[in-house]
């Protein structure tokens, strides 16, 4: 047992997976009740504006990725441009937010599973927390297989609802607003904001990933496109087959869309679905979280964080790092709220990722006229990035919005 770099066994398929699956997962199960009362039978536009706003700030991660191609994500990005101090601020509050959704979407895997077999939440948490925990500590590319299964059952079962749902497709106005009008959508946009978290989990793979510095903003940028057409046409199903209204109200939503369409059987199925969708989410917030810990450790010099450093056994993983994220998640899990913990998670996610721009800002007003990075964002004007100014604009309004949900009790 040493300390060992971390082995590169990752390519451009297991990152679209990754960056697909740490997307695509509990959000679209849990949170699409609670964005339809919001969004009503525009919440396809709430979805919309959540990626493009998403999108915006992961351009910066893929260039800040493809220049520092480094396990610790946001926390090596701001550490470059505003020093370790501040890094160090914001890296807390993303294992915070990593730990508390892998925890909050724990809960949310044992009440779909309560539906079919009769187990104690708290036997259901650990279990799950635990086997997620168990692939991870046999390495990256062993998590990627089980990541890369369920992401396509999990795209699979999202298939089969947006085909069932067809034919009910132009049956309702997409353009009609309800009483919360574009405070509502916007509202809306704010609380989903919280699949995008996988943005943060999947830059902490370039460590791990063979040419990071091409690989990797193409599995960024690819992936969250995909998530927009995905999230897209889910929307536009769902709030087809059944009034916003119904929607905002049901248990499982998306079980409830596909039991109209296919019955029983069909909502069954995609609660088999929703096992794996959530699952795999809890898997990519523990490898991420996991990562961001072992980094901070390796540039701490508390001597207490360097055992988090350790990287060991038969998947070559900081299975300290691994263990001690785990618990924790587990401890949140005994006492979490997902609707509650999506808006909370927003705070840190809407703050980190208006760091990461701020700090993109800083590095390219720092480091003018050295080599561009191999993924330079385009539309620059003095070297300052357009995009980045556009995303910042935009996560301080989702921002207001997220604040707005939390004080209106939208919850």
């Amino acid at each position: 047992m040493g300390k060992r770099k971390l082995k590169k066994t990752l390519n451009l398929w297991d990152i679209l997976m990754f960056g697909i699956g740490g997307m695509v997962g509990a959000g679209i199960y849990a949170i699409i009740g609670e964005a339809a009362a919001l969004g009503g039978n525009m919440l396809w536009l709430s979805f919309a504006i959540a990626a493009c706003v998403a999108l915006l700030t992961g351009l910066s991660y893929a260039e800040f990725v493809s220049k520092f191609p480094d396990s610790g994500g946001s926390f090596e990005y701001i550490k470059q441009s505003l020093g370790h101090k501040a890094a160090l601020m914001m890296s807390i509050l993303m294992m915070f937010t990593g730990v508390v959704a892998a925890a909050a979407i724990a809960i949310s895997f044992a009440s779909y599973l309560s539906r079919l077999i009769q187990f104690p939440t708290w036997i259901i948490v650990i279990a799950i927390v635990g086997l997620m925990a168990l692939f991870n500590i046999f390495g990256a590319k062993y998590s990627s297989y089980y990541n890369s299964v369920a992401t396509i059952i999990t795209l699979l079962g999202l298939a089969v609802i947006i085909v069932a749902c067809i034919p009910d497709i132009g049956t309702t106005d997409l353009t009609q607003l309800n009483d919360f009008g574009w405070n509502g959508i916007l509202a809306a946009s704010a609380l989903i904001f919280f699949s995008y978290v996988g943005f943060e989990d999947l830059v902490k793979m370039a460590e791990e990933t063979k040419n990071a510095e091409k690989v990797m903003p193409k599995g960024v940028l690819l992936s969250g496109v995909a998530v927009l057409i995905i999230y897209v046409l889910i929307t536009i199903s769902a709030v087809s087959v059944l009034d916003w209204n119904e929607l905002a109200q049901a248990e499982g939503p998306l079980a409830v869309v596909i039991k109209t369409k296919l019955g029983t059987i069909g909502a069954t199925g995609l609660v088999v679905v929703a096992l794996f969708a959530t699952s795999k989410t809890i898997l990519s917030n523990i490898l991420g979280t996991s990562r961001l810990l072992y980094d901070v450790a390796r540039d701490s010099d508390i001597k207490w964080l360097k055992k988090f450093t350790t990287v060991s056994g038969i998947g070559n993983a900081p299975n300290y790092a691994i263990i001690a994220i785990a618990l924790v998640a587990i401890a949140f899990g005994l006492l979490g709220d997902l609707k509650l913990v999506a808006s909370i998670s927003n705070i840190f996610i809407f703050i980190v990722f208006g760091m990461v721009n701020f700090s993109l800002l800083i590095y390219r007003s720092n480091h003018r006229g050295e080599k561009k990075a191999p993924f330079h964002i385009p539309l620059n004007i003095q070297n300052i990035p357009i995009p980045t100014i556009v995303a910042l604009v935009t996560i301080l309004i989702l921002f207001g919005y997220n604040i707005y949900n939390l004080t209106q009790g939208n919850l």
